[in-house]
C-alpha cells in the first residue's frame, strides 16, 4: 500500500527509522552542492510563508521487527532505501523551528527516533544534537554554536555526514522567516500545511532492498528515467569515465540543467532526455551515410541507436563535454545569431530551447552543434587559457558561429539526407581557432552548404583582412533582419549602380584591394532609411523594375518575395546616396518626373503604352502627384501584387489598347486589382482592391495625360 505521510506521522507509525550503512553521506549538505541545496530549502521555506502544501514523491525502503520469543513486536524499523536526503532535512528543518520556538523538549520524542544507527559518530551527534538547550539566539550563527559546544568532537568534522547537517543548518539560518517566527512549527504538524511524501514499503511488492541501492533521491519508484539510466550504464560500461558519469549524472549535470526544468517541476530528468536527444541527433547524422537509401533513425533514445553512438568513446567525450559546458554556452546570451521572423535568439536561448525540448529548426540545431563543436575542438586551450587571452577566444568562437550561421541559413536544401555532409562541413570550419584563416583560402567551398554563400564568406574575410575596421560594419549588416547573413548584394552595390550587374556581380581580389568601408556604411544607412516600413515609401517607384514580374499566363503583377535585398532596392539606395536631395521624397520626385518625362517623349497618348510595368508605375504617379492620395490608396489593403479584369461600369481604364504580351488581355482594357497571395478572378472588380484613379467619381482628374506631364515639368 502507498501512504501519503508527514515526518512526523511515519515516526508515528514506527518506532525508529533507522538510515543504513548502505546509503552515502547526507548530500544535500555538501559543499559543492551548494546550489541544489538553497533551491530546495527555497522551495521548502516558500511552500511555509504561503502555506502551500507540498508533496516530495516518493520515500521507500524496508520494514524490520524485532519480536520476543511469542512473537510479538517489540521494535518496529523503518530503513529507508530511497529519501534518506528529504527526511534527513525534514528532520533538521523541524529540530531548527523546535529551537526557535523553545520547544526541542516537545519534540524530542518524535525527532528522536530518526537516528543513523548504523554510523556512530552521526548516531551520536544527532542524539547530542536533540538532548541539548539552545537559545534562540543562536540559530543566527547555528553552526559555530554547535562545533562550540563541549560535547562536539572535532574528529566529527571528518564525517561528512555531520558535516552536511551543520551546513544544512547553517542554510536555514540564512532564512529570516525561519529565523524570526514568521514560519511556524505548528505548519509542518498540521496536515493542511504540511509537507508530506508518498510512503513505499518495498516488502508489499515484493522488491529487494539490493535494487534501490544505487537510487538517487529522485523518489521515482522504476520511473522511465532511472530504467533509462541503467541501460545507459551498461552501454557506457567500458568506458573509462563511467563513475565520473555516474556522479555527474546525479549532481554535476543536475545542477547545470535545473534553470531549464518546467515550474513546480523538481527533477531535471525531462531536461537531460533533451540535450542528450540533441547531442545523439548531430552525433548520429555527422556520422552517417550521405544520401543514405536505408533512410535515417528518428528516435534518439533508441537504445539500439544509442548504443551504436556510445560505443565509440570518442562520442562519450564529447556527450560529457557538451553536459560540462552548458554553463559556458548560457553565458552567450548578448551574441544574436538566429532570427525566427522578428525575433532574433541569441546562443544562450537556443540551448535553452534544446534542454527544454522545444521545436527547433535545422538552423538552430546547426549552431548549436558548431558551438560545441569549436569548444570540444580547442578543448585542450580552452583549459588552459587565461583572462587575457579568454576575449580573443571567444571572439574567434563567434566568429566561427557566425560564418555557420551565414552559410546554413542561406542553404536551401538542409534536408536529412543533407544534413551528414553540413555537419562534417561545419566540423571542419572548427579545425582552425581563427575560422577566417580556412575561409579565406582560394576556392573556399564546403560540401551541402550554399557555393554561393561559400564565395561570399571568402570575399568578406578577405576584406576583413585588408581592412579590420570593416568588420564591425559588415557584421552589423549581417544581422539586419533583411540579410539574414546574406549581404552580397549591398557589398556588390560599393562597385556598381546598375541593377542588372548588382545581381550578379562578382567581386574580385582587384575589387577587395579599392574596397572603401565609408562608401559600404553610407550605402547601408541610405538602405535602413529606406527600409523603414517595410519599403513603403519605395513601393512605387519600384512598379518598373526588375523586382516585379509580369505573370502573363494568370494576368498578374507579382514582386519577388526576396524583395528586401533585391538589385533593384540596392540600386536605388545607390543612387540616393549619391544624389543631391536632402529629403527622400524630393529626390523621388525627381526620379518620378524623369521617368514622365521619357514616357511622353515617346508616347502622345497615355492609351499607346502597353507594357503594364510602366502602366502601373504611370498610375501610381498620377495618384500620389496629382491626385494627392496617400501610398496606402494606391496600394489598397496593405497588398502589393496586382491583377487586372476587364472593366465594367464604375471603373475607367486610362489603357485602351490594353497589355502588351498578356494572354487574356492584350487587346482588353485592365481594371488593376491588389491581391495578397493568391489572385481571384470570381470575386470580380472590387474597389476596394482598385486604384483610385480607375474609380468614377473617385476625384480623378480629367485630362489624366496632360496633368502628369504639367507635373512633371513644373519647377519646385
Amino acid at each position: 500500500m502507498v501512504n501519503k505521510h508527514t515526518l512526523c506521522s511515519l515516526c508515528d507509525e514506527y518506532d525508529k527509522i533507522e538510515i543504513p550503512i548502505i546509503q552515502r553521506d547526507y548530500a544535500q549538505g555538501r559543499e559543492e552542492q551548494s546550489d541544489l541545496r538553497n533551491r530546495f530549502v527555497e522551495y521548502l521555506v516558500t511552500a511555509m510563508e504561503e502555506g502551500t502544501c507540498i508533496e516530495l514523491d516518493f520515500v521507500y525502503g524496508n520494514e524490520r521487527e524485532d519480536v520476543d520469543k511469542d512473537g510479538r513486536t517489540l521494535l518496529k524499523t523503518f530503513i529507508p532505501i530511497d529519501g534518506q536526503q528529504r527526511l534527513t532535512t525534514l528532520w533538521l528543518l523541524h529540530w531548527f523551528l523546535s529551537v526557535r520556538e523553545a520547544k526541542l523538549h516537545d519534540m524530542r520524542k518524535v525527532l528522536s527516533k530518526f537516528t543513523y544507527e548504523t554510523r556512530p559518530a552521526t548516531h551520536d551527534f544527532c542524539k547530542y544534537l536533540i538532548n541539548e538547550e539552545y537559545p534562540a539566539n543562536s540559530l543566527l550563527n547555528i553552526d559555530s554554536y554547535i562545533k562550540n559546544r563541549n560535547w562536539f568532537d572535532p574528529e566529527w568534522l571528518n564525517d561528512g555526514s555531520i558535516n552536511g547537517m551543520l551546513r544544512m543548518l547553517k542554510t536555514f539560518s540564512a532564512y529570516s522567516s525561519l529565523t524570526n517566527g514568521k514560519v511556524k512549527l505548528e505548519q509542518l504538524l498540521s496536515p493542511q500545511n504540511a509537507i508530506s511524501f508518498y510512503f513505499v514499503p518495498l516488502k508489499q511488492f515484493g522488491l529487494s532492498e539490493e535494487l534501490y541501492i544505487r537510487m538517487n533521491a529522485r523518489g521515482k519508484i522504476l520511473t522511465e528515467f532511472e530504467n533509462f539510466k541503467s541501460e545507459f550504464y551498461k552501454i557506457v560500461k567500458s568506458h573509462p569515465r563511467l563513475e565520473e558519469i555516474k556522479d555527474k549524472m546525479e549532481y554535476d549535470w543536475v545542477s547545470h540543467l535545473w534553470s531549464y526544468r518546467k515550474k513546480k517541476v523538481f527533477v531535471t530528468d525531462e531536461c537531460f532526455m533533451s540535450f542528450l536527444c540533441f547531442v545523439t541527433r548531430m552525433l548520429y547524422f555527422s556520422q552517417a551515410k550521405y544520401r543514405s537509401e536505408e533512410g535515417y533513425e528518428d528516435d534518439f533514445t533508441n537504445f539500439n541507436l544509442l548504443r551504436k553512438i556510445y560505443f565509440n568513446n570518442e562520442n562519450v567525450n564529447f556527450l560529457i563535454f557538451a553536459f560540462d559546458h552548458i554553463p559556458l554556452l548560457s553565458s552567450f546570451d548578448d551574441f544574436s545569431i538566429i532570427r525566427v521572423k522578428e525575433k532574433k535568439l541569441s546562443l544562450s536561448e537556443i540551448l535553452s530551447m534544446s534542454i527544454k525540448g522545444e521545436n527547433m529548426q535545422i538552423d538552430q540545431f546547426v549552431v548549436l552543434f558548431s558551438a560545441l563543436s569549436y569548444l570540444y575542438k580547442h578543448r585542450s586551450v580552452l583549459g588552459e587559457i587565461t583572462d587575457s587571452e579568454r576575449h580573443t577566444f571567444y571572439d574567434n568562437l563567434k566568429d566561427y558561429v557566425r560564418i555557420v550561421r551565414n552559410l546554413i541559413v542561406n542553404t536551401k536544401d538542409k534536408s536529412e539526407r543533407e544534413q551528414p555532409r553540413i555537419l562534417r562541413s561545419v566540423i571542419y570550419l572548427a579545425e582552425n581557432a581563427n575560422v577566417y584563416a580556412i575561409v579565406r583560402k582560394p576556392g573556399f567551398n564546403l560540401e551541402g552548404l550554399r557555393d554561393a554563400q561559400c564565395i561570399e564568406e571568402n570575399i568578406k574575410s578577405k576584406i576583413i583582412e585588408k581592412y579590420p575596421d570593416a568588420k564591425p560594419l559588415i557584421q552589423r549588416i549581417e544581422d539586419d533582419q533583411h540579410f539574414y547573413g546574406n549581404i552580397m548584394p549591398i557589398l556588390a552595390s560599393v562597385y556598381t549602380s546598375r541593377e542588372k550587374e548588382i545581381d550578379c556581380y562578382v567581386v574580385s581580389d582587384e575589387d577587395v584591394d579599392n574596397f572603401e568601408t565609408k562608401r559600404l556604411d553610407a550605402i547601408y544607412q541610405t538602405y535602413k532609411m529606406l527600409a523603414q516600413d517595410d519599403f513603403h515609401a519605395i513601393w512605387g517607384n519600384m512598379l518598373n523594375s526588375s523586382l516585379y514580374t509580369h505573370y502573363k499566363p494568370d494576368a498578374r503583377l507579382i514582386f519577388d518575395e526576396d524583395y528586401a535585398k533585391h538589385p533593384a532596392v540596392m540600386a536605388l539606395s545607390v543612387k540616393y546616396t549619391d544624389c543631391k536631395f536632402d529629403s527622400l521624397d524630393e529626390f523621388l520626385q525627381n526620379e518620378e518626373k524623369k521617368f514622365v518625362k521619357r514616357v511622353s517623349s515617346k508616347y502622345s497618348e497615355l492609351k499607346e503604352v502597353r507594357d503594364v510595368k510602366v502602366q502601373l508605375y504611370l498610375l501610381y504617379i498620377l495618384t500620389i502627384r496629382v491626385m494627392q492620395c496617400d501610398r496606402s490608396d494606391f496600394f489598397a489593403n496593405g497588398w502589393y501584387n496586382f491583377g487586372w479584369l476587364k472593366k465594367e461600369s464604375g471603373f475607367t481604364s486610362l489603357f485602351d489598347n490594353g497589355i502588351e504580351g498578356d494572354l487574356r488581355y492584350s487587346e482588353v482594357n485592365p481594371i488593376f486589382q491588389t491581391y495578397n497571395s493568391q489572385f481571384r478572378y470570381s470575386w470580380g472588380l472590387n474597389s476596394e482592391h482598385s486604384l483610385p484613379c480607375e474609380i468614377v467619381g473617385n476625384g480623378r482628374p480629367q485630362k489624366p495625360w496632360e496633368k502628369l506631364k504639367e507635373w512633371a515639368t513644373k519647377q519646385t
